[in-house]
């Protein structure tokens, strides 16, 4: 059994009465162009967001932020690449 038409479906019909050939094909791409790049990506992308993070751990550290950022600064390493390069 087929489903009644939305008031949207209807509408966009609607619109395109009238129309020739071309111009409703031009109309139908449109149309496809803006639910597969636009409205599906959109719906693809938190799916995907949703399942990288439920992969990733949260981060716990019990230390405070000013000793976060003292142990990163430590770790880091002097080097002079650079230093000819200007």
């Amino acid at each position: 059994m087929q489903q009644p038409m939305t008031k949207y479906e209807r509408k966009v019909l609607n619109d395109m009465k009238g129309l020739v050939d071309r111009d409703q094909a031009k109309l139908a791409r449109i149309f496809h162009l803006i639910r597969q790049e636009i409205i599906i990506s959109k719906s693809n992308e938190k799916r995907i967001t949703d399942e990288f993070l439920s992969v990733c751990g949260t981060w716990e550290d019990d230390r405070s932020v000013e000793g976060q950022l003292k142990d990163i600064y430590s770790a880091r390493k002097s080097t002079n690449r650079t230093e000819n390069i200007f």
